[in-house]
């Protein structure tokens, strides 16, 4: 692959280079982690590989380079959301209509690329599942490129039939939400649920839960490297203390369970319901026998 002067990690060069086979790039890729601009740009070098006609790809200088560059080439289809919600997802509708237009040949390049921005927030099951039997069965010359903070929160059966490219997370946690759920977290060892209820309680505003859920995911996360005689990540005293009193296969699934709660507060639903649904799913898996 040539990077020209794309300011990319060696890590991330690496993982790319990896990627091309005989010129040609896997159907699906998920590029995961990071931030919004380090995604987005690589993301936008796969479009220009997808479709240059150089020798060297990406060469930067023949006519569909210039035009991905540009963002004017009529083979990269940068799918937009609906304007029906406030979020803009990809509902089932537009995922109909893109699975029509794989069916269409190329205009101009020798691929046609869909991207997709933000998967993990904008595309909900429903359309990922219309999307799984095209991304199983992929039209010649069809790649779909797709962005996400978060592979972890798309379905696994999307996952298994994508390449993952993983940019280093530079994610910096809000001081409330870390403060929250250090004290969720600990209030799992209370043997009074009040104690439990009075924490989840306070995730009654929606940016409030979405600040939380990310940190309280990482420190589960992390009981589960202790558990698993690893090192942790973060700083938090929380998982030590937690490990003494979960098993493994309870902290797998307060992990499922945090996930799932972070995608449903994603959606339009009563932030006030899904608290309490969290708090008793919370309490259930760790007090049971």
């Amino acid at each position: 692959m040539n990077f020209g002067n794309e300011n990319f990690s060696e890590k991330i060069k690496y993982q790319l280079s990896s990627l091309s086979h005989s010129n040609r790039l896997p159907h699906a890729i998920i590029v995961a982690g990071g931030n919004r601009d380090s995604r987005q740009n690589v993301a936008e070098f796969l479009c220009k590989y997808a479709v240059c006609s150089g020798e060297n790809k990406p060469c930067f200088t023949c006519k569909n380079c210039v035009k991905a560059e540009s963002h004017s080439h009529p083979d990269i289809t940068v799918v937009k959301g609906s304007d029906d919600t406030k979020a803009k997802i990809y509902n089932k509708k537009i995922i109909d209509n893109i699975i029509r237009d794989t069916a269409i040949i190329p205009n101009e390049a020798d691929s046609k690329v869909f991207l997709f921005y933000d998967v993990d927030e904008k595309l909900p099951v429903i359309s990922q599942n219309a999307l799984l039997k095209t991304l199983e069965e992929p039209p010649s010359g069809v790649i779909f490129v797709m962005t996400c903070k978060d592979a972890s929160l798309m379905l696994d059966t999307i996952i298994s039939r994508s390449t993952l490219i993983n940019i280093p997370n530079d994610e910096v946690f809000l001081e409330n939400g870390v403060a929250l759920s250090e004290e969720i977290a600990l209030s799992l060892l209370d043997v009074n649920e009040y104690t439990l209820l009075k924490a989840t309680y306070k995730l009654n505003k929606r940016d409030i839960f979405l600040e939380t859920m990310p940190p309280l995911r990482m420190i589960i996360r992390d009981t589960l490297v202790l558990l698993s005689g690893g090192k942790p990540v973060t700083q938090s005293e929380a998982p030590k203390k937690l490990q003494r009193k979960l098993t493994r296969e309870k902290t797998l699934s307060l992990l499922d369970t945090i996930e799932k709660a972070q995608r449903m507060a994603k959606g339009n639903g009563n932030i006030n319901l899904l608290s309490t649904w969290l708090c008793t799913e919370l309490r259930r898996i760790t007090w049971q026998k």
